[in-house]
């Protein structure tokens, strides 16, 4: 069973963040490590309340879950501040050879700020240091993603939605494919990104290649988006265990 790092924040209602990767890594029998970066006060209507963790346990709980664990990949979520992303720059310029995934999250679906402002330049800097990145446009855009000189293979969620869904994969060696699913009602599914990007992590632990790794992601978010479960706001929530 290969072991996943998850650096993300934290989700109450249970569909995104480090809840959501947990499932999902549990699904593609993969076992999920976290070092949580932010407690979320959220459901699908909307983010009412964030607390950041310390600069500090952040990096105790890295030190921790690495000295015991040997990392096979390592995906990161919700970074919030310029300080986090700091302590994550730091461990991640010690890896070597592991898959990085990094879903840069900036904004929630319901408009909160996951990220702050002053932050945006800090978390650039780390992107180069990921095997993928998955931004949705609007995310792309923020980080005014470069797709002549890209920072390490792109997948662009959601870049054209009509009948069906495409996600678009840019990689460094200029290659573009494209991936499109059925675009099922309603067209909302609360933690999709991060359910996608943890996928895709647990697929490249276990010696996918990279567009082998987004093909079997995108298989198991629809599975999770075809058996989603309805809530009181009318925005499903993903059915993980069905992998």
């Amino acid at each position: 069973m290969k072991n996943i790092l998850i650096i993300a924040g934290s989700d109450s209602v249970g569909g995104a963040g480090i809840q959501a990767d947990l499932k999902t890594c549990e699904a593609i029998k993969c076992y999920g490590s976290t070092a949580i970066t932010a407690i979320t006060a959220q459901n699908t209507n909307g983010v009412s309340d964030v607390m950041a963790v310390s600069a500090e346990i952040l990096d105790a709980q890295l030190k921790m879950i690495t000295d015991e664990l040997e990392i096979h990949a390592i995906k990161i979520g919700m970074l919030f501040n310029e300080e986090l992303i700091k302590v994550v720059k730091f461990w991640l310029e010690k890896i070597d050879k592991i898959p990085i995934v990094i879903d840069p999250v900036c904004v929630a679906k319901s408009g909160a700020k996951l990220l702050k402002n002053e932050a945006l330049d800090a978390l650039k800097q780390i992107l180069p240091l990921a095997s993928i990145i998955t931004p949705n446009i609007k995310e792309a855009e923020l980080l005014k993603i470069d797709l002549q000189n890209l920072p390490c293979d792109t997948l662009i969620k959601r870049t054209k939605v009509d009948t069906k869904c495409q996600d678009t994969l840019y990689k460094k060696d200029g290659t573009i494919l494209n991936f499109a699913e059925p675009l099922l009602k309603p067209e909302i599914m609360h933690g999709a990104g991060c359910t996608l990007s943890t996928a895709i992590a647990c697929h490249l632990a276990n010696s996918n290649d990279t567009q082998n790794a987004v093909v079997n992601a995108k298989k198991y978010v629809l599975n999770a988006i075809q058996n989603a479960l309805n809530t009181k706001y009318g925005i499903r929530l993903l059915d993980h265990k069905r992998a």
